[in-house]
C-alpha cells in the first residue's frame, strides 16, 4: 500500500526536509494524541491512496468547512496528509498508520 503514495517527488523531497530533525518521542506522542479522534482515522481512512478534494470530503463527512479544517490540520501537524494542489493527499506516514493500525481498536 506504501508504494501507493501519490506525493510527487518534489512533494516527498520538501515533507523529508520538514521532517528529517523531528524528535520521535514527541511524533509518536502527537501521533497517538491526534490519532485517538475517530473523525481523523475516518478522514485518514478515506483519503488513503487517493487525492480528494475539499468538495468530497466536505460531502463524506457533512462537517462545515472550518471543522473540516482544524481536523485536516492536526493530520497534517502528524505529517499524514499534505495538502497539494490537486487536493489532500496521504504521506507515506499516513499510509503506512492505515497498514499497521487497526483502526477499529484505537
Amino acid at each position: 500500500m506504501t508504494n501507493e503514495c501519490k506525493l510527487t517527488k518534489e512533494e516527498m523531497r520538501e515533507l523529508y526536509e520538514k521532517t528529517k530533525d523531528l524528535d520521535k518521542k514527541v511524533g509518536h506522542y502527537n501521533s497517538y494524541r491526534t490519532m485517538m479522534n475517530e473523525t481523523r482515522r475516518e478522514l485518514l481512512k478515506f483519503i488513503g491512496c487517493e487525492i480528494r478534494s475539499m468538495e468530497e470530503l466536505v460531502e463524506k463527512f457533512k462537517l462545515d468547512v472550518d471543522q473540516l479544517n482544524y481536523h485536516l490540520s492536526m493530520l497534517e501537524q502528524c505529517f499524514y496528509i499534505i495538502n497539494s494542489k490537486e487536493g489532500w493527499k496521504s504521506t507515506p506516514g499516513g499510509i503506512k498508520f492505515l497498514e499497521n493500525a487497526k483502526m477499529g481498536d484505537i
